[in-house]
């Protein structure tokens, strides 16, 4: 017994291939749902949960408005720094390059900063 394999008639079927997925767009996902749950936050402070397990609302624990206005930029700022290097990265042997001068330029930062605000701190 042969089987006989024919076209169909339908020329026009369109037989999308899924893409698959790469490491670029997999940070560009993780990016977005790690910022959007930043985001989040800003809605979460206030509840709490005692020790019986009971969540409640402390209004301690609310943000004010110019606290509300620091958090939102610190977490674009955040957010645009981690997607441009991300972006810069897939650009190639330069882009990688930079964006590990980049990284190491902030740790180095950071370093600087927190020694400097134990300095501030201890005195």
């Amino acid at each position: 017994m042969r089987v006989n394999f024919k076209r169909s008639a339908q020329a026009g079927v369109n037989m999308k291939k899924k893409q698959p997925r790469t490491l670029h767009s997999t940070l560009n996902t993780i990016g977005i749902l790690m910022f959007i749950g930043i985001l989040i936050r800003w809605w979460t402070v206030p509840f709490a949960v005692s020790k019986d397990l009971r969540i409640y609302y402390n209004q301690d624990f609310q943000m004010t408005l110019n606290e509300c206005k620091e958090f939102l930029a610190f977490v674009l700022c955040a957010a645009s720094v981690y997607f441009s290097l991300v972006n810069v990265y897939f650009l190639g042997k330069t882009g990688k390059k930079l964006v590990y001068t980049v990284l190491v330029l902030l740790a180095v930062f950071n370093l600087y900063m927190m020694l400097a605000l134990l300095a501030v701190a201890t005195h």
